[in-house]
């Protein structure tokens, strides 16, 4: 969907890519058109990128089958060319930046909207850009982000008058440098960080501005085409680091992002399932009917809505992560409902907050729902502190049993 009842120009400055030239202006994510060049190049920088991201991830079982299909030398190689992608140190590229965020154009093109009063915080650092929703693919997060930065062409993919601070950041999950074939991306992009507590520390420590999804991969699992899902309820382990570091939270919502894809619904039991045990999800979705990896268009639009000021506490209580998750989640809502009909969205239903559990997941915080009240819940998620990522809180623990 394209935008309709554009923001305000006096309040709101906006820069597209995707059409070969970077557009600027409160009309950029209307045109110009997006050419057949510049699409079919996209197309291929898209399925260069995320279909290895789907190969990788699916070569446990390519391996078996070349094994039984085509004997044991061509898998041996296929699995020695797996291994090599993650052993070997790719450096950053800008080049490969360029050609990546090239694949806008499949999208429609994918805009950066931020308010005056936001864009004035944001060379500062010592903030949060929380992104929403994820997405079968985290495109709006991918797009409309660091890697802007880290192209290294500020005419093209992000004017300095947005004042991205030079070093900006973003955390994934740190299985996906794991990840054949798709490790050397993020390696080149170098644009996010594996989300180690180690990791997370020296971010905080030095008052990096980086990028999350609080999301995260239970976003996927919940995805439904044309329906605005986010899993938010039960994460708290953001807003703990982000009161004891004095880190303020900006919080962007991406419209398109849940439209670029299907996905089967029947899978969320199944999905939610391997989350909560392997901490990753195996969708399976469909975009463009020629090429399901593609997605299906109608553009991106990613608003830096809302800045949350957080007091510092060094240890906060349960009742201080309730209050200002509460905040967080009412922000957001209010957020999506106010920017939804400007982006061709006002026939959608609210911003729909899921939380799929009722005790902590990986990534949240200890809480669980009694009665209607969030009451603390005295046991800590083990599997999630084994995989050391960096929301795993603990604020109590387990009562010993007679």
């Amino acid at each position: 969907m394209g935008a309709h009842g554009l923001l305000e120009p006096d309040r709101v400055h906006s820069h597209r890519i995707g059409d070969g030239f970077g557009t600027s202006g409160v009309e950029s994510s209307l045109g110009p058109s997006i050419s057949w060049s510049s699409y079919l190049r996209g197309a291929l920088a898209h399925s260069l990128v995320w279909g290895s991201l789907q190969v990788g991830a699916l070569s446990p079982f390519i391996t078996l089958a070349l094994y039984h299909l085509q004997g044991p030398g061509t898998a041996v190689f296929f699995l020695s060319m797996a291994v090599l992608s993650v052993l070997v140190p790719f450096s950053h590229s800008p080049s490969f930046c360029r050609f990546y965020l090239g694949s806008a154009a499949c999208v429609g093109g994918s805009t950066v909207w931020v308010p005056e009063k936001i864009l004035q915080r944001l060379q500062a650092g010592g903030y949060l850009v929380c992104f929403h929703p994820h997405g079968i693919l985290p495109l709006g997060f991918s797009f409309n982000g660091a890697l802007r930065v880290k192209a290294e062409e500020p005419t093209q993919f992000l004017p300095e008058s947005f004042n991205f601070p030079k070093d900006c950041n973003g955390v994934q999950a740190p299985v996906l440098w794991r990840v054949p074939f798709f490790a050397p991306a993020l390696r080149m992009w170098d644009a996010c960080t594996p989300a180690t507590k180690s990791n997370m520390k020296k971010l905080l420590a030095a008052k990096t501005a980086f990028g999350i999804i609080p999301g995260g991969s239970e976003d996927v699992a919940i995805h439904e085409h044309g329906k605005e899902n986010v899993y938010i309820n039960s994460r708290y382990g953001f807003i703990k680091y982000a009161l004891q570091h004095g880190y303020c939270l900006i919080l962007a919502y991406t419209f398109g992002e849940n439209d670029q894809y299907y996905s089967l619904s029947c899978l969320r039991p199944l999905n939610l399932w391997l989350v909560k045990r392997f901490g990753f999800v195996l969708p399976l979705f469909w975009g463009k009917n020629f090429c399901p990896l593609l997605p299906r268009g109608g553009g991106l639009n990613t608003v830096y809505g809302r800045v949350i000021d957080l007091p510092v506490i060094q240890d906060p209580t349960s009742e201080d992560l309730v209050k200002w998750h509460a905040i967080y989640v009412e922000e957001l809502k209010a957020m999506f409902d106010q920017y939804k009909g400007q982006f061709g969205f006002g026939d959608r239903a609210g911003l729909v907050v899921e939380s799929t559990s009722k005790t902590m997941r990986c990534g949240d915080e200890v809480f669980g729902v009694a009665e209607g009240s969030l009451q603390p819940l005295a046991w800590e998620a083990k599997a999630c502190c084994r995989r050391n990522t960096w929301m795993c809180i603990r604020i109590g623990r387990p009562p010993k049993t007679p």
